[in-house]
C-alpha cells in the first residue's frame, strides 16, 4: 500500500530525481498545486518534504511554507531536501528552526542519523541533499532513514 508524501515546496530536483526514489520505496508524491490548498494535501498524508531552493513552484519561502504546515499539521514528519550539502545547509535549517520556536533535531542522511530516536517525530528536521541519492550505499542508508521518518 502506498503513503502519500506531500511535495509542499516542489523544486527540479525534487520533482525529477526524488520523486522516483519515493515511489521506489513505496510512497505516493504529491506536489503542492497553491499554498490554499495546504490544509487539505496533508490529510493523510505520511510526511511532507520542503525544498529549500531560492526558486519553487510555490512562491513562499521555505520557513513560511513550514510555518504554515506546522499550523495546519503539527504532527506530521518533515524533510527538507536541496542541492547543497548538509554543512552548508545547517545553518538554514537552524535559523529557520530558532525563527520557527523549533527545539529538535536536526539530521542528515548518516549513520548516526539512523538509529536516532528523534526519526518520526514533528520536531525534527532530516536534511537530504542530491548526493545522498547517487550512490547506492548513501541511496539505501537515505530510504531506511527517510521510511523511519515517514513511519
Amino acid at each position: 500500500m502506498s503513503r502519500n508524501i506531500l511535495l509542499a515546496r516542489p523544486h527540479p530536483f525534487i520533482v525529477s530525481e526524488m520523486k522516483p526514489f519515493l515511489e521506489q520505496n513505496g510512497y505516493t508524491p504529491t506536489p503542492l498545486a497553491t499554498m490554499g490548498d495546504l490544509p487539505a494535501s496533508t490529510t493523510g498524508a505520511a510526511g511532507a518534504i520542503i525544498s529549500l531552493a531560492v526558486v519553487s513552484s510555490i512562491a513562499e519561502s521555505a520557513e513560511t511554507v513550514f510555518t504554515a504546515l506546522r499550523k495546519s499539521a503539527p504532527r506530521l514528519p518533515v524533510l527538507f531536501a536541496s542541492i547543497i550539502d548538509f554543512a552548508a545547509a545547517k545553518s538554514t535549517l537552524e535559523r529557520l528552526a530558532k525563527n520557527s520556536g523549533f527545539t529538535g533535531a536536526i539530521l542528515g542522511i548518516d549513520a548516526a542519523s539512523e538509529s536516532s530516536p528523534a526519526l518520526g517525530k514533528p520536531d525534527t528536521f532530516v536534511f537530504l541533499n542530491k548526493e545522498d541519492l547517487v550512490s547506492p550505499e548513501q541511496r539505501a542508508l537515505a530510504t531506511r532513514i527517510i521510511k523511519r521518518h515517514f513511519r
